[in-house]
């Protein structure tokens, strides 16, 4: 058997094996710590495969999975390939041709790389979004204040090529090692570029906030947006952390420790049940960075393309409207609520902003779509009210 035909097998292996709730990052993992015959070669080329593969969405469902990997390495790819040579050299010969001319080729229509385009927002464009599904997107870092020189000292000795997007944030290829070069979370947190934007609303020279901001990360997860907070703040803030999930709350707990936030309060708390008397006391600003479909950052992760269902876009939005009014009931009068995802569903974001403004005494001071399907990014949505 040819080395691209053990590639093959091994990829189809994978996918046969690869489950629904399964990441197939994690699943790709066991794989290769359960049979160490591979290599570091072969695993980023077989990893490439199966990547590849998901990328394709439900397209070609009359195909093999090896007519399905081998077509989705012809779509995601422009270079010269040499397993498709090997293997399928018709796709090879026509490797430069643009992505509508690849998808005319292997009879593909778009909405069914990405099938659920019915539900996407209005303000998200298509085309582009899901032509961006085709390639991994890339990795972010934003580095913490004055540490950006340091940080970009230490990359270019380690002969890292990065990207250097604004004064805090850089891009590297995807699947950088970074964590034995840079102090994560004190030089530099792992966050996506969008990401990095969400509390840019905050940066207007005419936004009231407290000296000192009592704020509440309702649905913190491991804090990445309240670092950010706190850097934006310049440290002048008080926490309230919870979520769902304690042992995410103990991951928080250690970045907190190492990016040197001291001054916060966090416990578990399920903010879609019965949610009252948490707190005596009520916040200058609240974030919710809601449980979501994750729809924007699936190009990270193109297996949930695969997995998902469209029902789920429902289920999400009850549980984001339960949250969401569940954590008002603690916002002060003046003070800010910001309603975040990482999805691109309008049920899950301008439909549940309208129903929030309807139900609430509240001012909507903005919203919008961080677009990261240009920059290989993902895409966020945010709105910020005032109540």
């Amino acid at each position: 058997m040819s080395r691209h035909h053990s590639h093959i097998a091994s990829a189809i292996k994978i996918i046969d094996t690869c489950k629904a709730g399964e990441p197939l990052a994690h699943h790709l993992k066991k794989f290769f710590a359960a049979d160490k015959k591979y290599g570091s070669k072969d695993r980023k080329a077989i990893s490439s495969l199966c990547y590849n593969f998901y990328r394709l969405g439900k397209a070609l469902p009359a195909c093999s999975i090896e007519e399905r990997i081998l077509a989705a390495v012809f779509l995601c790819n422009t270079e010269g390939n040499e397993l498709l040579a090997a293997l399928q050299p018709a796709y090879h010969e026509k490797i430069k041709l643009g992505y509508a001319q690849k998808c005319s080729f292997l009879r593909i229509n778009e909405d069914e790389l990405f099938p659920f385009s019915s539900g996407l927002s209005e303000q998200i464009d298509k085309g582009r979004f899901i032509k961006s599904f085709l390639h991994q997107p890339l990795f972010y870092l934003r580095l913490r204040p004055g540490k950006a020189l340091k940080v970009q000292e230490k990359l270019t000795a380690a002969n890292i090529a990065f990207t250097e997007i604004t004064n805090n944030c850089i891009a590297l290829q995807p699947a950088i090692k970074i964590e034995e070069l840079l102090t994560i979370n004190k030089e530099a947190v792992v966050q996506d570029r969008s990401s990095q934007q969400v509390f840019n609303f905050l940066l207007q020279d005419d936004i009231y906030l407290p000296a000192h901001v009592n704020a509440w990360d309702c649905c913190a997860a491991s804090g990445g947006k309240s670092i950010l907070l706190y850097d934006i703040l310049q440290g002048n803030v008080q926490f309230t952390v919870t979520d769902i999930r304690e042992n995410i709350l103990h991951n928080l707990k250690n970045r907190f420790a190492d990016a040197g936030i001291k001054k916060y309060k966090s416990f578990v708390a399920d903010l879609s049940q019965n949610a009252t008397a948490l707190f005596a006391d009520k916040f200058d600003l609240i974030i919710c960075d809601a449980p979501c479909t994750g729809s924007g950052t699936w190009a990270r992760t193109p297996e949930q393309v695969v997995f998902f269902t469209e029902n789920q876009i429902k289920i999400y939005a009850q549980q984001q409207e339960k949250i969401a009014s569940s954590a008002l009931q603690y916002l002060k009068d003046g003070a800010l609520f910001f309603y975040i995802t990482c999805s691109v569903f309008a049920q899950e974001n301008e439909d549940i902003t309208a129903q929030l403004l309807k139900k609430n005494t509240l001012t909507l001071l903005h919203s919008e779509y961080i677009e990261g399907y240009d920059m290989a990014a993902d895409t966020m949505y945010v709105a910020v009210m005032k109540k």
